[in-house]
């Protein structure tokens, strides 16, 4: 992959065009490593689960047990095996899988008419992003506090993030994931590069992933 110019990282590559894989900005850690690492996310088929007035408890409840993790109706990522649950607000939630093409016929067959299942396997592109430094990144698009001792492992937020509407939730002490529409692509990878170029930042071949 290419090293970017540390000085204007993005220079010379088009507003609308995606930047290429690459180093960019500075080394990063000591031994020369970068500080933030963006890569392809590995759980492409999504689909947006929203619960029926009077519903919202039945489809917690069968979302958590169809999946095996203990959901909340509440901005929170729930992990287990090959799938994710973001719940997004009060009775909506994103479900991510790595396994399930069908995943709007599975999320149907699971909740029946309590809720209404849209495919959303081609809307996003998914950012996975690694480092010390990734709430420092974050906290210059942000309009919620991200610190790490307040945004913990599991919490979840819809927001906005350098303008562009994003669902993003903290996987682990060190790794994030992003979710923002795939029109919004090219402008949302210049924001990652601009921001964190001072720590190093490495994009990965396919980043962002199909979401």
């Amino acid at each position: 992959m290419a090293d970017h110019p540390s000085h204007d990282p993005l220079a010379g590559i088009p507003f609308d065009r995606v930047p290429p894989a690459g180093a960019y900005g500075a080394a990063g850690q000591a031994d020369g490593s970068a500080g933030i690492t963006v890569s392809p996310a590995d759980e492409p088929f999504i689909a947006l689960v929203a619960a029926r007035q009077g519903h919202a408890a039945s489809v917690t409840d069968r979302l958590s047990r169809a999946f095996g993790v203990d959901l909340a109706d509440r901005p929170h990522a729930a992990i287990e095996g090959n799938s994710t649950v973001v719940g997004m607000a009060p009775g909506r939630f994103l479900v991510l899988s790595k396994t399930e093409p069908d995943l709007a016929g599975t999320l149907r067959a699971v909740l029946g008419t309590e809720a209404a299942i849209t495919e959303q396997s081609d809307a996003y592109v998914t950012f996975d992003l690694a480092g010390d430094a990734v709430p420092a990144l974050l906290a210059k698009g942000a309009l919620i506090d991200l610190d790490p001792r307040v945004f913990r492992p599991g919490d979840a937020a819809t927001t906005v993030l350098a303008h562009i509407g994003a669902t993003l939730w903290r996987v682990n002490e060190a790794s994030w994931r992003i979710l923002v529409a795939r029109s919004l692509e090219a402008s949302f990878t210049r924001f990652l590069i601009a921001s964190g170029a001072e720590f190093g930042l490495r994009l990965e071949s396919g980043a962002a992933g199909r979401g």
